[in-house]
This record gives structure tokens, sequence and C-alpha cells, in this order.
């Protein structure tokens, strides 16, 4: 992962991944609990072992350290609309499971790293263009919309799939209790984008089989543009801390231009437009 480290354990009984986390404990404390929380709804995700301690957490020189086991599939870069439409449905059945309590209440994007780049490079371009645009769509999102538990970072590659057939969603690092439409506007740009664009009849397949188990209110459609633009310039804004502040000198410092590509092309389309070819 961009953070963690991983390791896959055989025993003569089963396979196991083993992962040594960088990341803030009260993270890995709310995914352990989200974790439980999905096991008890026979949610497709990663489970944890308990360790002989009987705690799913132990600590490894003061990083948090877990124990799962294996899950055999496929990560598919480049999905088809049933693949997608499988996806959504997941989503919105993900999003019917109540957040345990004490979940943040805004994605972390939006909480550390965002903050974290306009405090410590405020006079870059970027910098500028990513906090201006982002008070405009925080301006533009209505208040009361439906929250509930969001996975936050649905991209292909923490997704696996048996063949055609979807297994199971992975790394639920960045739950929170947010818009549950935040968390369908970060999956389309996690799954439906194509050379620094979005597939809006990707985006469509995502969201029909979104509808198949939970219809979106019409609020929730109107959000949608303005939520899905948000997931692009807030990973964005997240590239940009990894890769010019927490890791400078490496060969992705660029890599956030594709998430503001990804952003300027949604915010150009007309909604009538977006909302007529998605929904």
């Amino acid at each position: 992962g961009a953070g963690n480290s991983n390791y896959l354990l055989k025993s003569s009984v089963e396979r196991y991944i083993l992962t040594i986390f960088e990341i803030d404990p009260f993270k890995v404390a709310n995914m352990c609990k989200v974790l439980l929380r999905l096991e008890n709804n026979a949610f497709p995700a990663p489970r944890i072992r308990n360790l002989p301690s009987g705690d799913p957490l132990t600590d490894h020189y003061g990083k948090p350290v877990i124990i799962k086991p294996f899950i055999a599939g496929e990560v598919v870069e480049d999905l088809d609309p049933d693949q997608l439409h499988q996806l959504g449905s997941a989503l919105a059945q993900l999003h019917q499971i109540s957040a345990p309590q004490g979940l943040p209440d805004q994605h972390g994007y939006m909480q550390k790293e965002l903050p974290q780049v306009i405090k410590k490079r405020s006079n870059h371009s970027f910098t500028r263009w990513m906090a201006g645009r982002y008070r405009q769509l925080i301006q533009q999102i209505p208040k009361q919309l439906p929250t509930g538990l969001i996975h936050g970072d649905l991209f292909f590659d923490n997704v696996l799939f048996d063949g055609k057939k979807f297994k199971a969603i992975l790394d639920f690092e960045d739950v929170c209790h947010y818009h549950k439409a935040f968390d369908i506007g970060m999956a389309i740009v996690g799954l439906c984008r194509e050379k620094s664009r979005i597939n809006l009849g990707k985006a469509r397949s995502v969201v029909r089989g979104y509808q198949s188990h939970r219809f979106l209110e019409g609020t929730e459609q109107k959000a949608l543009q303005a939520f899905t633009e948000l997931a692009a310039l807030s990973t964005s804004a997240w590239r940009f801390w990894k890769y010019n502040i927490d890791l400078p000198g490496t060969q992705k410092s660029n890599h956030y231009m594709e998430m503001v590509r990804i952003a300027k092309q949604i915010a150009a389309i007309p909604q009538s437009v977006f909302l007529e070819t998605i929904i």
C-alpha cells in the first residue's frame, strides 16, 4: 500500500495477511470496529482474527498490527458494466449498515491532508486553485443529505473479483460517517476513470447498480456531480500532500495532476447532461 506494509503468512491450515500500519492508530481502531460490524452483517469484506490475547489489535514498535484471513481474488482495473453494477449494488448495501459509534463525521482527506496542503504550500498555484474550488463546492452542497457509514476510498485496487463475480471490498482505513452521495462520487472517480477522464457510461453502471438497492433522493441526485468533483479534488490534495510534503522527491510528485484534470472535467459538464447520462 501507499503507507502500510502487508505480509502474506502461510500456515498448514490457512493463509493470512499481516498488516503493519503507518497511519494514526485511532483510524486503525475505527477500521477494526467497522470490520467487526460488517462481519456481523455478512458483508463481503476482510475479517479480523483475534490474537492470543483475545484482542484484534497489537503493536510492533508502536505501530498497529492486525491479522486477517487471506481473500483469494483478483484486482480488475478495466471493469465492465456488469462488474460496475455489482459494485454499485455492494456500495448501497454497505450504506444500509449502521455506523459504529465514534467514527469521524468528515472524510479524512478533508480533515487532515487538505488543510496541511493549504498551510504548507499556500503560495503554490495548485493550492490556490484547490482551496478556492473546495470552498465553492462546500457551499453548493445542501446541509440536509443522508449520511451514514461510508467506505471513502472505493478505487478499483480496493476491490476483489473471482472471475466476473464480485468477491470483496478491501481497505476500510478511510471509513467515516459522512454523506452517502460523496461515497458514490468517490466510487465514480475510483472505478470509472480512463486516461485521466471519467467515463460517464461506466458511472451510469455504478449508479444504476446502487439504485437497485437504495434509491437516491432528489437532493442527492442533484448533489452527485458536486460530490464527484469534491472526491477528485480531495484525492488530488491527498496525492499532493503524500508525494510533495510527506514523501517528496519521488517520481510521483505530479501524480496529483490526474485528479486535477478529472475535477475540472466534471466541473465543465452541464448538470443536466451529467444527470441525464448517469441517473
